[in-house]
């Protein structure tokens, strides 16, 4: 089985409430963290990210690594590109 290590990456601030009842958490990325984030990409070309708000109100990234679960995999395998086409 193949190892399993969480990805995090860029910045996320700390929450802003507004009087609204809005609540905002501002995201940057750095240019070579734009870049490092091509490593994550699925077959289907896109990168799956995770914005995560922990109990205590901090928050963070997630990025999902497809090459790090077999599941995925597997599941990836028996997809044909015609079927996954929306149109």
């Amino acid at each position: 089985m193949s190892e399993q290590k969480n990805v995090y990456i860029g910045y996320v601030s700390d929450m802003k409430t507004y009087d609204s009842g809005v609540k905002k958490w501002g995201i940057s990325l750095k240019a070579d963290q734009l870049d490092e984030l091509k490593k994550y990409l699925t077959k289907s070309g896109n990168v799956n990210i995770d914005f995560v708000v922990k109990s205590d109100g901090g928050a963070f990234l997630s990025v999902f690594n497809p090459r790090a679960t077999d599941t995925y995999n597997n599941s990836q395998n028996s997809v044909k590109t015609e079927e996954a086409l929306p149109f």
